[in-house]
């Protein structure tokens, strides 16, 4: 996670501001010392890689992340990067609109307030299907989706700029 963050930084100007807390929420999962559980994981999951059906909800596109290598898509992960991706994925529906929208204050609230009901939705229902409440470890959960978040930044400067502002508004409210 600091390697990656360190590469972001390079690239990303924007971010600095951002560097110590996000240096400090990855050293802070650096300190634990009880064993994570690990398994290959869908690598890529967010709302884009899953439809709702008649049947129920189907999970789609088990590549994992395009812009890794192969044997690090096949890597086991904790099946909570998985969880962060799609957690950041309500937060970016959420607040797409904002950039570039006449008046994103009026819409900032709702936004977040939905954003936060989907999370916590996600989370009750992976937590009743899977058995472990992803709530219950905050330390991993939040340097993950923070770790998406560093992802993001890179993501939105080379591709949307206009977007950079969501992952590093996230960042900021962490």
């Amino acid at each position: 996670m600091l390697s990656r963050l360190d590469v972001a930084l390079a690239e990303v100007p924007e971010l600095a501001p951002h560097a110590k807390a996000l240096a400090a929420a990855f050293a802070e999962l650096a300190a634990i010392d009880e064993p994570l559980l690990v398994q290959r994981i869908h690598g890529d999951y967010h709302l884009g890689q899953v439809m709702r059906t008649p049947a129920g909800w189907v999970v789609l596109d088990f590549e994992g992340e395009p812009a890794a290598p192969p044997e690090q898509r096949r890597a086991p992960a904790s099946p909570l990067r998985d969880v962060a991706g799609m957690l950041r994925s309500f937060d970016y529906a959420a607040r797409h609109q904002e950039p570039g929208h006449p008046d994103p204050g009026r819409i900032r609230v709702t936004a977040r307030d939905w954003a936060g009901r989907s999370q916590s939705a996600f989370c009750d229902g992976y937590a009743q299907a899977g058995g472990t409440d992803p709530r219950k470890h905050v330390t991993l959960l939040r340097a993950l989706i923070l770790d998406k978040a560093v992802y993001e930044v890179r993501y939105e400067a080379r591709h949307r700029p206009s977007w950079l502002p969501i992952p590093l508004e996230s960042i900021a409210d962490a």
